[in-house]
């Protein structure tokens, strides 16, 4: 008997009966620490079952918690160790995959041309929690932050056990499903915030999930552009108008200027690999933009919210910084970083650094001192945790993957393929603006999610060499 005729699926009776014993022993002994929130465990361990031996189902579920399960809710689940919810999954995706990659694939691995500046960032994200611990970081801080870019191990799970079919079949579509999920979330939570009878007020509706709505918009577009026919032009502007709705409630200046960069990009591509009538790509950009300023306005006639006074006030500040605290608190920020970065700039302070700095309280309208252990900066928060080594690495493997999905979408002539790689290539060009004020590349669950799409782009350039080599 050889390794490769252990074949255990989750359709063997076993299994069956284990599943509907381990329910009947939870509906019997309560378990005390769930309180009223006894439901997730049964809930839990069900969809556990239904997992079992299969690392593409469990990523692809990870992938739809992480981004459309809100903060609140994800925070009321801390399990033993303080794993969150997609933390877990992880960690289950990844005793799949070692089970596979041992008794299934006999210990192959498939590379992509990603693989090592991954790798290399990893290690240095280890590195940096051994000089976290030698400059005397407290511990508990140290793995509060570390946690967050090894999410980027998830790369390589997505790069040895998920297909380009999957990823354009599925995952695409899931990206998408979920922006509109979160989309929803936020056009409600705005109605319900605001005053109907008066049509004065506006509610920004600030939430982590947001993140995904550059992303989500800009696979909508690239469907649009390069692969119109897959899903039909009436369904992708029908989901375009609640996803690009929402993406203006944010009222998030770093996410309007990179999802323009991205449009800006995507309407550039197309320019290029137009044969007739080029001119049209810019055309189309443009109507996106009077597209989505129509549905704004209509959203604002029939609700009556000041939408449109609120953009120009978040638009301003750019310009006159000086007007707005909250900017000025970011600067003051961004300059006491600088300031502790030119002490170590070669390896950083590691993880768990801290730093003091001056924070708004809206409550007591002044400025307070507030000790936080990140920086509203990709860039600087790179700089003072893993200095310039740990920067350089991280745009190494952030320029490669930019790179596998350039030349990907110029060798393809699949539609699919070149709709991703373009919404992909562009997404990642506009969230290199967004770390200029955002750090959610390495900070945060969101992590979680761009590592996928950089396993993706791995994914989808490695296969579709492979099929260019059998043509």
């Amino acid at each position: 008997m050889t390794i490769r005729n252990w074949e255990i699926q989750p359709s063997f009776a076993r299994l069956i009966l284990a599943s509907i014993l381990i329910q009947v022993c939870l509906i019997i002994f309560h378990i005390g620490f769930m309180s009223e929130r006894f439901w997730i465990v049964p809930l839990f361990v069900t969809g556990l079952c239904l997992l079992a031996f299969s690392v593409e189902r469990t990523i692809l579920l990870m992938l739809l918690v992480t981004i459309i399960v809100p903060a609140s809710i994800l925070s009321d689940f801390i399990f033993p160790g303080g794993f969150r919810l997609q933390e877990v999954m992880l960690l289950i995706s990844l005793i799949f995959g070692v089970i596979d990659w041992i008794f299934l694939r006999q210990f192959n691995l498939r590379r992509t041309e990603i693989d090592l500046a991954m790798l290399c960032f990893l290690l240095i994200i280890v590195f940096s929690v051994g000089v976290g611990y030698i400059q005397g970081n407290a511990s508990t801080v140290i793995w509060r932050d570390v946690r967050f870019p090894l999410y980027y191990v998830v790369f390589f799970l997505v790069t040895q056990f998920v297909d380009r079919e999957i990823i354009l079949r599925r995952i695409t579509p899931l990206i998408i499903f979920a922006g509109i999920v979160v989309s929803l979330e936020y056009v409600l939570e705005f109605v319900g915030a605001i005053d109907l009878t008066v049509g004065d007020r506006f509610v920004r509706v600030a939430r982590l999930q947001g993140m995904i709505f550059p992303l989500a918009l800009l696979l909508i577009i690239a469907e649009l552009m390069f692969s119109p026919q897959r899903w039909g032009k009436a369904v992708l502007v029908f989901v375009f108008i609640p996803v690009g709705l929402a993406f203006v409630l944010t009222v998030g200046r770093s996410m309007w200027a990179a999802f323009v960069v991205g449009l800006i990009s995507i309407g550039l591509m197309h320019f290029r690999t137009s044969r007739v009538r080029r001119w049209r790509s810019m055309l189309i950009v443009a109507s996106f933009v009077v597209f989505l300023i129509a549905i704004v306005f209509s959203f604002q006639r029939f609700t009556g919210a000041s939408i449109d006074a609120q953009i120009f006030e978040r638009s301003r500040t750019l310009i006159q910084f000086e007007e707005n605290v909250h900017v000025l608190g970011r600067i003051f920020s961004y300059g006491k970083a600088w300031d502790e970065i030119v002490h170590h700039p070669f390896i950083g302070y590691g993880q768990g650094k801290t730093l003091m700095l001056l924070n708004y309280s809206e409550d007591l309208k002044r400025f307070e001192w507030v000790k936080a252990w990140t920086v509203d900066s990709l860039y600087l928060t790179l700089l003072l945790k893993t200095g310039f080594l740990g920067l350089i690495i991280f745009l190494w493997m952030y320029v490669r993957t930019l790179l596998a999905s350039w030349r990907t979408y110029n060798s393809t002539d699949d539609p699919r393929v070149r709709s991703f790689c373009s919404a992909a290539f562009s997404t990642l060009l506009g969230l290199s603006v967004l770390g200029l004020g955002n750090a959610s590349l390495i900070n945060g669950r969101f992590t979680l999610v761009y590592a996928i799409v950089f396993g993706c782009v791995a994914v989808v350039s490695r296969e579709s060499k492979l099929m260019e080599g059998k043509v």
